[in-house]
C-alpha cells in the first residue's frame, strides 16, 4: 500500500527537481551543439589534409571527438536517470490516486 508519507515524498521530489531535470535535459542539447561546433572548428583549422572527408575522418579519430562524446554520454545518462526517477514518482502519485478512489468506493 502506498502511504500518504510516500505520496508526500513523491510530490516533494517532483517539486524539488524541476530545475535539475530541465538543466540536465538542456545540457544534453548544449553538448550536442557543442560537438558540432568542435567538428567545424577542427575541419576549418586542419591544414594538413585536403579533402573535407579526410578532415572529417580526422576529427572522428581525434581525442577532441572522443572526449566530447564521453561528456555527452554522461550528460545523457544523468538526464535519463533524472527523467526515470521523475516518471517513477509520478507513477506513485497515480497509483495513490487509484487506490484512494477504490478505497472510497469500498473496492479495497
Amino acid at each position: 500500500m502506498i502511504t500518504e508519507k510516500r505520496l508526500e515524498d513523491a510530490l516533494k521530489f517532483l517539486s524539488e527537481t524541476d530545475e535539475q531535470s530541465a538543466e540536465a535535459s538542456a545540457n544534453v542539447k548544449y553538448l550536442d551543439r557543442l560537438l558540432k561546433r568542435k567538428k567545424a572548428l577542427y575541419i576549418t583549422g586542419e591544414t594538413n589534409l585536403k579533402s573535407i572527408s579526410a578532415k572529417e575522418q580526422g576529427f572522428y579519430a581525434s581525442d577532441t571527438y572522443k572526449n566530447a562524446v564521453e561528456e555527452l554520454f554522461q550528460a545523457e545518462v544523468k538526464s535519463a536517470t533524472m527523467g526515470n526517477k521523475r516518471d517513477k514518482e509520478g507513477l506513485i502519485i497515480d497509483l495513490f490516486r487509484t487506490l484512494e478512489a477504490s478505497r472510497r468506493q469500498h473496492n479495497i
